[in-house]
């Protein structure tokens, strides 16, 4: 298991100096920018040489970065359950996006086994053509998936449990009404764990509900995913606008991949008490006091 950081924008006299060091600017892969000097998109393993050179250049100043976590086959492997990640976003037209976003506030949030309340959005409203083969998240900001026409059919057909697939509204004009299918979950989860890599957020401000945000991955106790099908969502709101995130079995992840399914990458879920789980909680432990220590955060 690796953490991977990607420094966020920094002031221009930090960009400047990290570019001016060759191997660290190799490394975060510096690109001239008009605004701030350099920016740096390039991730880096967390407990290699380049965040002690890193933040000993930043002398203090604060600075935040991006993470990922890269696990091998092995570990992969090795868990019963994955989290979906987002590779493939498709936007919507204004119109989409009011008509949707209408349709959520015509919905409430519902209660879950958390001590979080999520949104379940019933209606995606898409005017443009999904990829045949791909699972695409509508837009940055709705935390709904839709399936092409080739992907919806296959997934139907797949024997795999825990979802509807209901048909996108508002197509593209001439497009088949059915075109495409929005993904929407039969259960959600029991609750996750919340220990060192979770925290409580408030994004719409201190008179708002929380919201939960985390670095690493989720956890849960051993055993408490058992009965859980084949695709779920979380307990937790951990997308955007409230919403839950996608869990798949096992036999979902080998399905999704074995049917070239595009637009959803797998990260571990993991169980208490397992080995990798302490590992997880041990390198996310030491990697936040050295960034706590000098002034540096995570951005979750």
């Amino acid at each position: 298991m690796k953490i991977l950081l990607a420094l966020r924008p920094c002031s221009p006299g930090l960009a400047h100096r990290v570019a001016a060091d060759e191997a660290l600017a190799k490394a975060l892969g510096a690109k001239p920018n008009p605004a701030v000097g350099y920016l740096f998109p390039r991730f880096f393993d967390a407990a290699g040489p380049v965040l002690p050179r890193l933040l000993q250049l930043a002398d203090g100043e604060a600075v935040s970065f991006l993470r990922d976590l890269q696990c091998t086959p092995a570990e992969l492997e090795s868990c019963t359950h994955f989290e979906a990640l987002c590779r493939s976003t498709i936007g919507q037209s204004r119109a989409d996006s009011k008509a949707t976003m209408t349709a959520y506030h015509q919905d409430t949030l519902h209660s879950t086994a958390s001590r979080w309340a999520v949104r379940l959005p019933q209606r995606i409203y898409l005017s443009k053509p999904v990829a045949e083969s791909a699972i695409s998240h509508v837009d940055e900001w709705t935390g709904e998936y839709v399936l092409g026409p080739q992907a919806a059919q296959a997934l139907r057909a797949s024997g795999l449990t825990g979802f509807e697939l209901r048909p996108v509204l508002h197509q593209k004009a001439g497009t088949p009404e059915a075109a495409a299918q929005h993904l929407v979950a039969r259960e959600l989860l029991p609750a996750a764990l919340e220990d060192g890599t979770t925290f409580e957020s408030f994004d719409d401000g201190p008179r708002q509900p929380s919201t939960p945000r985390r670095y690493g991955l989720l956890s849960y106790p051993q055993g408490a995913l058992d009965a859980s099908p084949d695709l779920a969502r979380t307990a937790e709101p951990w997308g955007a606008w409230r919403t839950p995130v996608w869990i798949a079995r096992q036999p979902a992840r080998a399905w999704f991949e074995a049917a070239q399914v595009r637009g959803w990458k797998f990260q571990p879920v993991l169980a208490a008490g397992s080995r990798l789980h302490a590992e997880h909680g041990q390198r996310w432990g030491e990697l936040l006091a050295t960034l706590r220590g000098a002034g540096a955060g995570v951005i979750a």
